[in-house]
């Protein structure tokens, strides 16, 4: 309910559009910081993990018997493999998602590319190059997230900022905004990242 009520007052006609846009935004981000920490809080797994680990036994790896030390070793390494080889063949598909905005032909021709659906990165600037173009201006991770849904595609706000912090810093500008104690973040594609994007995703993709 709280969120419908944000994006009313963010999509309203009247003046003021960029900095209800801000507003909304910024109110989002706490609303959803406050959920997540209130469901961790809250969640009984949370609880029983932390249990778990006041029965682990807390004797240095040396101080088993060599036998049951090489036995556990040998069973690690089995599992080990054995998950890497059911991650190989259970990896899901991208989620696909139903496209609700009309995009130029070459953005769409990009989306619609199966090896693009897999890529964050590709995901993330797809998302603000067509953002830029709309005159959004700057954008958080939640709506960044949320504009991709519009266009197509799934990425979670969580991974936007991941993604961005890691390894998008050179082609998308961090704007910081401070409201109390938090910091909120908002972004946009530089020029260094428009022409990333345009000459690997748009002028090379066939």
């Amino acid at each position: 309910m709280l969120k419908f009520l944000l994006d009313k007052f963010r999509d309203a006609p009247g003046p003021l559009k960029q900095t209800r846009l801000v507003v909304g935004d910024l109110a989002e981000e706490i609303v959803d910081l406050a959920g997540y920490y209130l469901k961790r809080r809250n969640d009984p797994a949370n609880n029983e993990v932390a249990g778990a680990h006041q029965n682990v036994d807390s004797r240095p790896w040396s101080d088993a018997p060599p036998s049951t030390a090489i036995a556990a070793g040998e069973n690690r390494g089995g599992a080990m493999q054995d998950v890497k080889q059911d991650a190989k063949k259970t990896r899901r598909p991208p989620v696909i998602l139903e496209r609700t905005l009309d995009v130029s032909p070459e953005l769409e021709k990009a989306l619609d590319f199966p090896k693009n659906q897999r890529k964050q990165e590709f995901k993330i600037l797809a998302i603000l190059w067509d953002a830029e173009r709309r005159g959004l201006g700057t954008l958080s991770a939640k709506a960044v997230s949320n504009h991709g849904t519009k266009l197509g595609v799934a990425i979670r706000h969580e991974n936007v900022r991941k993604v961005i912090r890691m390894r998008l810093g050179d082609y998308v500008d961090v704007l910081t905004v401070q409201v109390g104690s938090t910091s909120i973040y908002r972004y946009r594609l530089s020029k260094n990242g428009n022409d990333y994007f345009e000459s690997k995703y748009l002028v090379q993709n066939p």
